[in-house]
């Protein structure tokens, strides 16, 4: 659940990364090629980027998952301290 958008991400990568293979194997302008191909690599910046961003948000996710699960087992304990001892 943690991963899934990373691995969409990184799909999402590789469908751009074919596709500058596609527009470089086309046999149109290469002017329109150019201007597709810097689309694409922009794209595939961003999504980089993003995929960083999830890597490092997924550290995050964790740490506060673990918290939590800390901080709700201290207080279960403080109750059964309390109540049933």
């Amino acid at each position: 659940m943690i991963y899934r958008k990373i691995r969409k991400l990184e799909q999402h990568k590789r469908d751009l990364q074919s596709l500058i293979i596609a527009a470089y194997q086309s046999g149109a302008d290469p002017e329109i090629i150019a201007i597709r191909v810097s689309d694409l690599q922009s794209e595939l910046v961003k999504v980089d980027q993003e995929i960083e961003f999830e890597k490092l948000m997924t550290q995050y996710k964790l740490t506060n998952a673990i918290f939590l699960v800390f901080a709700a087992s201290l207080i279960v304990i403080a109750f059964i301290k309390k109540y049933l001892l």
